[in-house]
């Protein structure tokens, strides 16, 4: 029999304990009821508590918490390289609360608030460097009032939405202003 080298030995050491370590990790399902995500543990019982997700390079994907299975409370959500996207409020499974959005460059790209799913209270949205570029107003998912500001000439110019355009938006649907 050939004398193994001790690297050889460690080699398996360490892919013993990886696996041990990765089956360590529990395991979800996640499925969508009543329009909510749910998970449930490998135990078969409803998450409460944390669960983690990563991208295939290792960077987050999310951070969310759960409560009887449903999210409840801080999510934060990530995009490629690892940067923060996203950090949401949610009550029972629907956004409830303040509800950030950030460009890239972890600036705010939006400002909204939720109340039992319905877009409520004051929205704003901003540019890449900071800059206020609209500003709605939502009850229960109406739009309410709200404007744009565009880039005319050398200065932003406020454009407040008419009634027909306010009386046209969906309900709980987001009404976007367009970055000059």
């Amino acid at each position: 029999m050939k004398n193994l080298s001790p690297f050889y030995y460690l080699c398996i050491a360490f892919l013993a304990f990886a696996d041990y370590a990765y089956a360590a990790v529990p395991e979800y399902d996640c499925t969508t009821k009543n329009d909510k995500e749910y998970c449930k543990g490998a135990d078969k019982k409803p998450v409460t508590g944390k669960i983690t997700k990563y991208q295939d390079d290792g960077n987050y994907l999310s951070i969310i918490n759960y409560k009887n299975g449903y999210q409840d409370g801080l999510a934060t959500y990530f995009g490629k390289n690892g940067k923060l996207k996203e950090r949401a409020y949610f009550k029972q499974g629907v956004k409830n609360g303040m509800d950030k959005i950030y460009y890239e460059n972890r600036t705010i790209y939006q400002l909204l608030n939720y109340r039992r799913g319905f877009l409520n209270g004051i929205q704003v949205y901003y540019t890449s460097k900071g800059k206020q570029l609209g500003r709605f107003e939502y009850k229960d998912g109406v739009l309410q009032s709200g404007f744009c500001m565009r880039f005319e000439g050398e200065k932003f110019k406020k454009y407040d939405l008419t009634a027909e355009e306010i009386s046209a938006t969906p309900q709980n649907q987001l009404v976007k202003c367009e970055e000059p």
